[in-house]
């Protein structure tokens, strides 16, 4: 072999055919070599991924009263419990993604500025400067606004917070599934 080498180097000086596919056959067989070590080295490191699974358990269902809104903020999610049952929003804004915030007033500001704020479409409540405040959720990247039922109002998001799916485990817990997008009319009753 390093008579070949040598052989090669001197033929250098002249490029010839066979010195041409010598150099191009030694360049594919190190980069197919490089290539089998990447591949080599990376079938020993687990193919997985470190995020939490979009399913989870929250608390029983009698810890959470009627008209109750629990903001799960490490999992992102929201659980509303009005007098028709339970649902659960996923606290990703929809402009770009960011994680709204949870306020008891977040239009009496909009309300003094003139601003006109149109009805939640799912209480009826209307922010009107005899009753200024509603709770809802601020975005705080962009300024975007949700009714407590996750509606948009305010801002650049261009479509309400998405509704996920939960149901009662073998064990009584919500089981929450952040995966499973459902209409906004769903309610689970327990």
């Amino acid at each position: 072999m390093a008579s070949s080498f040598k052989r090669l180097i001197e033929d250098s000086r002249e490029m010839s055919r066979r010195s041409f596919l010598a150099i191009a056959g030694w360049v594919g067989f190190t980069g197919a070599s490089a290539i089998a070590l990447y591949q080599s080295l990376k079938f020993v490191y687990p193919n997985a991924t470190y995020e939490d699974p979009p399913a989870f358990k929250a608390d029983p269902p009698t810890t959470y009263a009627v008209g109750s809104t629990t903001v799960l903020i490490d999992k992102r999610v929201v659980i509303n419990h009005d007098p028709d049952g339970f649902y659960a929003i996923s606290l990703i804004c929809t402009h770009l993604g960011c994680t709204p915030r949870y306020f008891d007033d977040v239009t009496s500001d909009l309300v003094a500025a003139g601003t006109s704020i149109s009805k939640d479409p799912d209480t009826g409540q209307q922010a009107t400067k005899a009753n200024p405040a509603l709770k809802g959720f601020k975005c705080p990247c962009h300024g975007s606004r949700y009714f407590r039922d996750a509606i948009n109002f305010f801002g650049p998001a261009p479509r309400p917070m998405d509704r996920v799916h939960l149901e009662v485990a073998p064990d009584g817990k919500l089981l929450i599934d952040r995966s499973v997008i459902v209409d906004r009319r769903f309610r689970l009753k327990v």
